[in-house]
């Protein structure tokens, strides 16, 4: 469970950065797919879902902030488009409605097992 707490962590804290396995598999000190077998196993989820959606949402929640900067950062995505379009299919909703439904949780720091702190 520590491990896992410490990707999360890490993907909380470097959202805009693309995030590879071998980053996982600094902070497990285990492969990739031993370390996506053991996420699964304890949350249920595909670690690269979990992944791409919490970047996502962590994305939108920047964007709804009164004092987002003009100069939006999409990153880890190439820009508004592909942001968008993932958003979309992930959510199924647009980014746009996300943002004025800005109290709708799309995903939470902890799924199934994994701690809120």
């Amino acid at each position: 469970m520590d491990k896992i707490n410490a990707v999360i962590q890490y993907i909380d804290e470097h959202y805009h950065h693309e995030i590879c396995n071998k980053h996982v598999e600094e902070l497990t000190g285990c492969t990739f797919s031993d370390f996506s077998d053991e996420f699964q196993r304890v949350t249920g989820l595909q670690f690269l879902r979990y992944l791409i959606r919490r970047q996502l949402t962590l994305i939108k929640e920047e964007l709804c902030r009164p004092d987002a900067s003009k100069d939006k950062n999409y990153s880890p995505f190439n820009g508004w488009d592909e942001f968008s379009n993932l958003f979309k299919c992930e959510f199924k909703t647009t980014v746009d409605s996300a943002i004025n439904n800005e109290h709708i949780i799309l995903q939470e720091r902890g799924s199934r097992g994994i701690p809120n702190d």
